[in-house]
């Protein structure tokens, strides 16, 4: 029973470590923004070239149209620019993964109100 000890103890060790970093890397809100920025001025098209000359109004624009959900360990970022586009993020360990449809994608209005996106249909921000 005394040898199972040390490994509980060194698994536990290892836990909090992960758990530290990622609750140390948890991105904030400006973080997010200045992904979010980035990668709206290096969408193609008019989306692109105005974002890229205004790039204040285009931060701006992002913070007032996104809710964040902090779990701690990671955060969910939510863009709804109040239309049928609406964006998902996950924000961890210092990185942002796309969950689902693009803020630089035009808007599908053939679809049905409700309707999902369709299969494979998953792209950056």
């Amino acid at each position: 029973m005394k040898a199972s000890a040390p490994r509980t103890s060194r698994l536990l060790l290892v836990l909090a470590v992960i758990v530290a970093v990622l609750a140390l890397g948890n991105p904030g809100l400006d973080d997010f923004a200045s992904y979010a920025n980035r990668q709206i001025e290096q969408a193609p098209g008019a989306l692109g070239f105005f974002a890229g000359l205004l790039p204040g109004l285009t931060r701006s624009y992002l913070l007032s149209s996104t809710r964040r959900s902090n779990f701690g360990l990671f955060s969910i970022y939510r863009i709804e620019p109040g239309d049928s586009r609406s964006v998902a993020v996950l924000g961890i360990a210092w990185q942002f993964i796309p969950l689902g449809r693009s803020l630089s994608a035009p808007a599908d209005d053939s679809r049905t109100p409700g309707a999902s996106a369709p299969p494979g249909h998953s792209s950056g921000i």
